[in-house]
């Protein structure tokens, strides 16, 4: 097929920024620019994600061999916008006015999108991701006509709102990451063009790394950021639950990413002999802590796809996922390659199931493995994007 031209605007993007959806959508843009296809990344001089101060010079570079755009980003009124992130967080529906006034107060770029405006007509598309933030919702309707988003997108309060509604409705169409999450997509927002595409994985062979525990235990491995929004404080407490009822006995909990233990709000549990808390891993440390895991958890009801469960079926370990995720619950059922619990029960009889039968484990996580190889191999991933693209760009 003929080469295309292609931009991607993301909030962040670099060597520094390890979000899922920054992730996924840079290295989509790296594979495309690797076949032939042009370019170009359009992002912010931010790094942290809470903040959005600006860190980075602003202007033009190459980062992963991407020509790379920097716009600093705009002041924002945090006395407007914190206490509606508040009410909305909680589940409070927002006046439209008050939608608007949220928005802007998001991480925008007045200049990028003058570029985006003035630069509009060379490109054949321009991907927007995630689609919470500002930068997707005033960027994508610039040109909505060549706008395709990449939303990443939870089943959440921010996605009912009326903006983003508008936003899903007006853009030419979406890339999504996962059947669960177009199903969604299209109960709340009515038919949508484009179709799954998800993320590519490099076919590595199966390591068998140094343990990192110098101890020989089992144990449930969570890796990613320490939030409450991912559900950790509900994985720690079902654990420990587990524990002060004398089960799981002779398992550990790991909690392996950024962020800080103490923000889970689980108060004691980082003293408990049996969890524990590991902060910075170098990529060698994360393969290692994977393949000796019994089991990755995924307590997270909020995944669009989940790079974790794939990385741990291609390091040779079960998943176990939330029941009431539906992306995480359509990868485990379709792959075979781990459990879903619902509730405390379930958790439990799950781990137990894994912690004595070592050989369902194996054939577990060699089902996963099978599955990403498979399913999400960059050849497919990419065949599968041509045909979006083709479903989003027909007449």
């Amino acid at each position: 097929m003929a080469m295309k031209r292609y931009a991607f605007v993301l909030p962040r993007f670099g060597e520094t920024n390890i979000g899922g959806a920054e992730n996924l959508s840079g290295l989509l843009a790296r594979k495309l620019s690797e076949r032939g296809d042009t370019v170009e990344v359009f992002t912010t001089c931010a790094v942290d994600n809470r903040t959005w101060k600006n860190e980075l010079d602003p202007g033009p570079s190459t980062e992963f061999g991407l020509p790379v755009h920097r716009f600093l980003v705009d002041d924002r009124n945090l006395d407007r916008w914190i206490p509606l992130q508040i009410k909305l967080h909680g589940g409070q529906k927002l006046s439209l006015d008050e939608q608007l006034d949220w928005m802007a107060d998001s991480v925008n770029s007045s200049l990028l999108y003058t570029t985006i405006e003035k630069r509009a007509s060379e490109f054949d598309a321009w991907f927007f991701a995630p689609y919470l933030f500002g930068t997707t919702f005033h960027g994508s309707l610039i040109a909505p006509e060549r706008s395709v988003l990449i939303p990443c997108l939870h089943d959440e309060s921010y996605a009912y709102t009326d903006v983003v509604a508008s936003m899903f409705r007006q853009v030419a169409g979406c890339l999504f990451n996962a059947g669960g999450e177009q199903k969604l997509a299209e109960r709340v927002y009515g038919p949508l063009r484009g179709g799954v595409v998800g993320m590519g994985f490099e076919p590595v062979a199966l390591q068998n790394p140094k343990p990192y525990f110098k101890e020989n235990f089992k144990y449930i491995l969570y890796l990613g950021r320490k939030e409450t929004g991912k559900n950790v404080d509900g994985l720690v407490k079902l654990f420990l639950k587990a524990r002060n009822e004398g089960k799981l006995s002779g398992i550990k909990l790991v909690i392996a990413g950024g962020g800080s233990f103490d923000d889970l709000h689980v108060p004691k549990a980082k003293d408990h002999l049996d969890i524990i808390d590991l902060v910075h891993l170098t990529e060698e440390e994360k393969l290692s802590v994977l393949h000796h895991a019994m089991v990755l958890c995924q307590p997270s009801t909020n995944e669009s796809f989940s790079i974790v469960l794939m990385e741990a079926w291609l390091a040779g370990t079960p998943g176990l996922v939330n029941a009431f995720c539906d992306v995480t619950k359509e990868h485990v059922e379709q792959s075979g390659g781990g459990f879903y619990f619902g509730d405390y029960n379930d958790f439990v009889a799950c781990c137990e199931r894994l912690q004595v039968d070592e050989d369902l484990r194996r054939r577990m996580a060699a089902a996963g493995r099978e599955y990403v190889l498979d399913f999400y191999s960059w050849e497919k991933t990419l065949l599968r994007f041509d045909d979006a693209m083709k479903n989003i760009f027909s007449s």
